[in-house]
């Protein structure tokens, strides 16, 4: 009996395991979504610097000293902003990986339950059986008297 009940006692496991790699994915999803984000702003940064660069140069020096200043700066927040992106997509590189871990436990405890289910639905055929095989020997034996 005590194998019997081994497919019961891995609903926890599975649930927890199925938790687990909703959490992952969760986690994943947030990460893409953070990388699509920084991604985005890194390209309004790059357009706007290229437009501000095609623009006509300030006649005056300090105008053109104010205008490379602004340009430095911008130049600045894309290599940041750049950086940003590239953090991002080691996180979803690493959430990704995780979420495939996740899911790989979740089906390695899915198939072990159905492992033991099928061990326990095999015990039970055999068992059925021979309570059928011993019916049919008391008949046949009453039937002999």
């Amino acid at each position: 009996m005590g194998q019997m009940m081994q497919s019961k006692r891995m609903q926890p496991l599975q649930q927890l395991a199925d938790i687990r790699q909703d959490d992952a994915a969760r986690q994943l999803v947030e990460a893409q979504r953070q990388q699509a984000d920084r991604e985005a702003r890194l390209l309004e940064l790059s357009r706007y610097r290229e437009d501000y660069e095609r623009q006509n140069a300030a006649a005056t020096p300090q105008l053109l000293r104010n205008r490379q200043a602004f340009l430095d700066r911008l130049r600045e927040a894309e290599r940041f902003q750049q950086q940003l992106v590239e953090q991002a997509v080691r996180s979803v590189d690493e959430c990704r990986a995780h979420w495939l871990l996740q899911q790989r436990g979740s089906r390695t405890v899915a198939q072990l339950t159905a492992c033991y289910q099928a061990r326990e639905q095999r015990e039970e055929a055999r068992r059925e059986q021979g309570r059928l095989d011993e019916f049919a020997m008391h008949k046949f034996v009453r039937a002999g008297d």
